[in-house]
């Protein structure tokens, strides 16, 4: 089907000609078109969004009788729920900033629709152009309303949205499931009935079955790039002895963490080329060839490698360059960093070992001058540590290999054909533990050509509104699911090790309403209503619903916008975002409706700047302290440069989110997601002395940091915190303005500055803390914790050291590993700390004893656990720990539901708030917790 037949012909005669095309049989009804406030006769508002259609045609009905051949029922005469689909075709005016319509607009309109005529689903097909191209797009809407308790509130079915699809030059991804939508019309799968036809386009436009689709294309090239890669820093016979492990075990991890590593790297890069922040010749391959490289040869000859793949063109010419000289470095110099894009001089060569910010590989360009330009007429300075190399020439460590000059230990072969290479098959049995025909024979392809064949949108999908595109979720599915280091011994992915599964999108959004709910209940004192209408208010303010119920009280708004701000969540395994992302969103929609102007929020901001420098902060220069705060703030708040909802996450993150993960890669995803979605709320333009409109992205490294959660530190028995001695408490007063300050850094220089304070002044702390009666070991642990190395793991995790939290937090919510076999000498350790251990003890038993610990006294967990615990004899000590140090608040027992996919396990979610301190409390051998609530999916 030739999409530019929307370009040729009015909307209503190319949609009869799409539908045709599709074997869709429809019963057609009028010809002419009406307008919006006609057919939206209860539903219709006076807003931007509906202000946007132009003509609206009901197309007509596609039910049985259409299949059939016979005459649909008229819509008027609908009055119960009707086995058919309404099919509507809408041309949207061209917007003035020439921005296309969002997919929260394009939703509200499908959602206005679906209400009017809520017997009957509907289907829209969109049309719609900016300055230059014309676009379509196709809604879905979920026909049934949820029914589950625990997604009360989201009473509008879920809209998945197929848009911007380019009518004359359309992209593969929309091709493809554009295609897919054309069904069956003989065999045993034939589509003949609307039952059969509303399954088949659910399945079409679920985002569930492209996300599988894409991660098993991405499996099958993860553990074939692990056997065809060479890095630097190569684990040596010496290392296997010391780790008692076998070499080529120890060069599987290695390759995989890197590959890992370039992966997250790449698909960053991917998803805000979204944004046109990457030039697209960067990715085509007959570009590259013509105008850009000397020579690529992106082809895995008789599975041996030749010259060209040996020396690893693509990902040292372009991609390194890319990540370390182009992402994370200015295009100018400007202030402190004096650094700017360009190649090294001639005479610098052989000398750049340690040097992460030049531009290098000179001799692989047919121009280097055109290349500079090229990258620097496009692509923004990011910051966010993401990108920063990782080579540490003082400690002579190559990791990244950004350098033409290493010796020849240090190879680094990363083949042309891992990116461009053509379909073939490869034997991958061995990776997957699994020897059939699948394994056998996996179809493998260049990188490139992947991600190519797949749309993805920089925007989070939410439980409501999705577009039928790869969206930065799926960097967590994809984690969760494969990219952690590989476990030779089990042919499995490091997650059975870790116990690590990914939480579905519903499942978070319905933890994170109800805890911050609960939270919310307890940080506003006054709400001036009887306890069941807060609870109905909070729900409605908690949903994805656009109203504000509190829109007429201004008191009551401004305390809850206070309460949001002063929130302290921790999520204490994080892995790769799910919890702190959707608590982000749904923080963030909270705001939207009640401070839609931001007024509140930057008054909020700007008053804690206020407070803080003139009460923290009294022995520096509180004048300029204040200035460049609050230029910060207005900065960020400039609606100009920024939608209103980046200064709503920005200071959320600053101030509210925190992960912990024993994995670093998991962490980095999770700064991933927070990256894309700044980024996405930036409103980019082509002004290079601007940085393309882009502000440089925060260093999230004390947000969310790599530690054991399990392993606390030991302190002397008489001191409740780390800060209690008039020297430390100074040196800590210092060390938060310094992480303050790196929170910000742009400029590497200074980002170097601050660390190595950060370091002195750990150290400093340390060797007070010696002199104030800890053992030196403990204080030495807290003294090497070095937040800014993404590789390493700390043994121990404390909230007050690590977060400059002491008292608590308000909301600990997440999804702790389970399925974990601990040693016995790990259980003897435990025995020591926890109560919950008895024998046979699960990770997440002790992750919610330890949970208790981190919340403050009114403070909310939240869990999703297996639901063994409730009555296995095993788990007797956790059912005495949550019945004795807690108040169960909330629990649902997911009965025979396995949430989670490729994990056989029942699971629960249970919500309990800290118990005040009680006498012994006796319980019974055989205690249960019985189910308050059942759900069914």
């Amino acid at each position: 089907m030739k999409l530019n037949i929307f370009h040729r012909f009015d909307i209503l005669a190319a949609t009869k000609a799409l539908f045709a095309d599709l074997k869709i049989p429809v019963n057609y009804v009028a010809d002419e078109p009406t307008t919006a406030k006609e057919i939206l006769q209860d539903t219709f508002k006076e807003n931007e969004t509906f202000q946007l259609i132009n003509d609206v045609y009901f197309a007509g009905m596609v039910d049985d009788a259409a299949f059939n051949k016979t005459e649909s029922i008229a819509k008027e005469n609908i009055k119960s729920d009707y086995d058919g689909i309404l099919l509507f075709a809408i041309t949207l005016h061209q917007r003035n900033n020439d921005l296309l319509p969002s997919r929260s607009q394009l939703a509200e309109i499908s959602r206005a629709f679906n209400r009017e005529f809520y017997y009957t689903p509907v289907v829209i097909v969109f049309k719609y152009k900016d300055s230059k191209n014309e676009y379509v797009a196709f809604s879905n809407t979920e026909r049934l309303p949820y029914k589950q308790a625990w997604r009360e509130g989201e009473k509008a079915g879920k809209v998945s949205l197929l848009r911007d699809i380019n009518i004359e030059k359309p992209h593969a991804g929309h091709e493809r499931i554009i295609e897919e939508l054309r069904i069956p019309t003989s065999g045993k799968n034939a589509v003949d009935s609307f039952d059969k036809l509303y399954k088949y386009w659910q399945e079409v436009f679920s985002v569930s079955v492209l996300n599988k689709r894409f991660y098993q294309e991405l499996s099958n090239w993860y553990f074939w790039a692990v056997k065809q890669v060479t890095f630097p820093n190569k684990p040596t016979e010496a290392d296997a002895i010391k780790k008692n492990a076998k070499l080529d075990d120890l060069i599987q991890e290695h390759n995989a963490t890197n590959v890992i590593r370039l992966l997250t790297r790449l698909l960053f890069t991917w998803f805000i080329k979204e944004k046109k922040l990457i030039p697209e010749e960067l990715f085509d391959l007959e570009a590259l060839q013509k105008n850009i490289l000397n020579d690529i040869a992106p082809y895995h000859e008789n599975g041996l490698f030749n010259q060209a793949n040996k020396d690893s063109v693509y990902y040292r010419a372009i991609l390194q360059n890319l990540f370390f000289a182009s992402l994370n470095c200015p295009i100018k110099s400007e202030g402190q960093d004096k650094r700017s894009r360009r190649f090294r001089l001639n005479n610098y060569y052989g000398q750049d070992r340690g040097n992460d910010w030049l531009y290098k590989y000179e001799n692989y360009f047919k121009n280097t001058d055109t290349f500079l330009e090229l990258m620097n007429k496009t692509v923004p300075f990011l910051n966010g540590g993401l990108f920063e190399c990782l080579d540490n020439k003082t400690k002579n460590m190559y990791i990244d290999g950004f350098s033409d000059n290493m010796s020849e230990g240090e190879l680094l072969i990363v083949p042309d054909y891992l990116f461009f290479g053509t379909p073939e098959e490869v034997d991958l049995s061995t990776e997957y533990g699994v020897n059939n025909n699948i394994t056998k024979k996996a179809a493998v392809k260049g990188l490139i050509n992947i991600l190519k064949s797949y749309k993805f949108t920089i925007t989070e999908n939410t439980p409501i509104e999705e577009d039928v595109a790869l969206d930065p979720e799926l960097l967590g599915k994809v984690f969760e699911n494969l990219l952690a280091s590989y476990n030779p011994e089990t042919k499995t992915t490091a997650r059975k090790q870790t116990g690590s599964f990914y939480t579905p999108r519903e499942i978070v959004n319905y933890m994170v309403d109800e805890s911050l709910i609960a939270y919310l209940k307890n940080a506003v004192t006054d709400w001036e209503m009887y306890e069941n209408q807060v609870d109905e208010k909070l729900h409605q303010l908690a949903s994805f619903d656009a109203k504000n119920p509190f829109a007429e009280n201004q008191k009551l708004t401004r305390d809850i916008v206070s309460a949001l701000d002063r929130c302290k969540i921790l999520d204490p395994a994080c892995g790769s975002g799910a919890f702190p992302m959707g608590v982000l969103q749904k923080m963030v929609n909270m705001l939207q409706k009640l401070d839609p102007e931001n007024l509140i929020w930057k008054e909020v901001q700007i008053q804690k700047v206020q407070e803080e420098t003139s009460e923290v902060f009294k022995t520096i220069d509180d004048k300029a302290e204040r200035e460049e705060k609050l230029k910060e703030i207005n900065n960020a708040f400039d609606q100009r440069v920024n939608d209103p909802d980046y200064a709503r996450k920005l200071y959320l993150i600053e101030n509210c989110i925190y992960g912990v993960d024993i994995q670093p890669i998991a962490t980095q995803i999770s700064k991933l997601r927070f990256f894309i979605s700044l980024v996405v709320d930036q409103k980019s333009n082509t002004k290079i002395d601007e940085n393309f409109g882009i502000r440089p992205l925060p260093n999230l490294e004390t947000k969310f940091v790599n530690a054991n959660t399990l392993i606390g530190i030991d302190k002397p028995d008489a001191q409740l915190s780390l800060y209690d001695t008039k020297e430390v408490i100074e040196f800590e007063s210092e060390l938060k303005k310094v992480r303050h300050k790196l929170f910000s850094a742009r400029t590497k220089d200074t980002k170097l500055k601050y660390r190595q304070r950060d370091e002195e002044l750990r150290n400093a702390i340390a060797s007070e803390l010696e002199k104030s009666g800890w053992k030196s070991d403990n204080a030495q642990k807290l003294a090497k914790w070095d937040p800014y190395d993404q590789n390493a793991s700390s043994p121990f995790f404390d909230p007050e050291w690590m977060f400059d939290i002491a008292n608590g937090f308000d909301i600990v919510i997440g999804n702790p590993p389970y399925g974990i076999s601990f040693t016995k000498e790990e259980i003897k350790n435990f025995r020591k700390c926890f109560d919950v251990v008895v024998g046979h003890s699960e990770a997440y038993y002790l992750f919610v004893e330890k949970s208790l610990l981190f919340m403050r006294k009114k403070g909310t967990l939240s869990f999703i656990t297996p639901n063994a615990w409730l009555s296995n004899k095993y788990a007797k000590g956790l059912r005495r720990v949550v019945l004795k140090k807690s108040n169960l608040e909330r629990l649902i027992n997911l009965n025979k539901q396995f949430v989670f996919e490729n994990a056989g396990v029942e699971t629960c979610i249970f919500q309990i708030s800290k118990k005040e301190p009680v006498s012994e409390i006796i319980v019974g051998n055989d205690i249960s917790i019985e189910s308050q609530y059942v759900l069914i999916f």
